[in-house]
Parts: structure tokens; C-alpha cells; sequence
């Protein structure tokens, strides 16, 4: 009776088609995580490459319980000037108490093919909590997501599957407990974009 119950079980699963793969990005020097204040008299961009990332999906349907998480390591955030950097890290961002930013991912809706089709273009909305200066928030965000199944093509970026996945979207610091150092005040608006791009891998080497 066991072994006819599994039986059902795994003709269901074949059937329905589900795949869960879990995808990871670590440091990858081509992932980005970049900030930009546009203030009228200055517009500061911070851009770091310390990103990492771990996926797990349904590639038959992506709406189907995704987890997974996004961090960026705040200290390797570089606006072009030095002691810029340093007033961020020590008075704005408090890096030696909250040294990262991370996204949990909770969900994904409006997306625009539940599948992950090699090569193709998938959009949705991702839903998930976005904790920032040790305060955590509820957000949503536009996503772009590519698949691409392993090749000789994608062995000369990365090895295994891979999924690329790009965002773009505003928080308002004081939401986030940010407070604008007086020296900067002048600089830097509430209202900040945060843009993030990493490829990630289902491989395990």
C-alpha cells in the first residue's frame, strides 16, 4: 500500500511538472547594489559590490511559496569621495551596528508568466520585508527576472543554471530611522532609489 501511495505521489509531481531549484549569488563581481539621492543641488550615487543572494522557485510557477533573501554589505557602498563615504557609513547608515541591508522574499504577484522559460523576460512584483538600519518594513518592488539554462554560452559567466534578477524602487529614510547628518542635510533628500542586480547559480561548486 506504501509503495502504490509513493507511486501516486511521484506520477502527481511528474505530472504537475514541479521543479524547485535554488539559486545562489555570492560577492559575484558583476552583481550591484546602488543608492541615489537626487537633491537639487547634488545628485550622490553609491554603488557596492558585495551582494549576495539565494533563490528558491518553482520554475513552472514562480508564484508558487518562493523564499529566499537579498543582502548588501553597506560598508563597501562608495560615492566617489572618501570622507563622504566615511560620514555615510559612521553618522547616516551606523555600519559598525547595522553593517547590512537585507530583503526577505515572501512572494511574488503581477507576474507577467508564472514559468521561467530559458531566455525569456519575466516581470512580477516582489513582496517581502526590507530591514534597514535594524528597522523592518513591508515592501514591494518591480522585478526583473531572466532564466537561463546551463550552456557552453553561460559556462563563460557562471557555471549551472542561472537566474538574473533586477530591481528599482524608492524608500524614504525616515522610515527607516535615518537620520541626515547636519553637514549633509543640504545633499541628501528623505526619498532614496535603490537599485540591485545579481546573477545567481543553481550550481554547488
Amino acid at each position: 500500500m506504501k509503495i502504490k501511495l509513493i507511486t501516486i505521489a511521484m506520477t502527481l509531481i511528474s505530472a504537475t511538472g514541479i521543479s524547485q531549484a535554488t539559486f545562489t549569488s555570492k560577492n559575484d563581481i558583476k552583481s550591484v547594489a546602488k543608492f541615489e539621492s537626487e537633491a537639487p543641488l547634488e545628485t550622490i550615487v553609491g554603488i557596492g559590490n558585495n551582494v549576495n543572494a539565494k533563490v528558491t522557485l518553482n520554475l513552472n510557477d514562480i508564484s508558487q511559496n518562493p523564499k529566499g533573501f537579498v543582502s548588501v554589505d553597506l560598508n563597501s557602498l562608495k560615492t566617489g569621495i572618501e570622507k563622504r563615504d566615511k560620514d555615510m557609513r559612521e553618522n547616516f547608515l551606523n555600519t559598525e551596528k547595522f553593517p547590512t541591508a537585507e530583503f526577505n522574499l515572501t512572494g511574488f504577484s503581477n507576474v507577467s508568466s508564472k514559468e521561467l522559460t530559458d531566455g525569456i523576460k519575466v516581470t512580477a512584483i516582489a513582496n517581502g520585508k526590507l530591514t534597514i538600519h535594524g528597522i523592518t518594513k513591508e515592501i514591494s518592488a518591480p522585478v526583473i527576472l531572466f532564466y537561463f539554462k546551463d550552456s557552453e554560452k553561460t559556462k563563460n559567466r557562471m557555471k549551472g543554471n542561472l537566474l538574473s534578477v533586477t530591481t528599482s524602487f524608492t524608500i524614504k529614510l525616515t522610515d527607516y530611522d535615518i537620520k541626515i547628518p547636519a553637514m549633509l542635510f543640504y545633499k541628501l533628500e528623505n526619498l532614496i532609489k535603490i537599485s540591485v542586480a545579481f546573477i545567481a547559480s543553481d550550481s554547488e561548486d
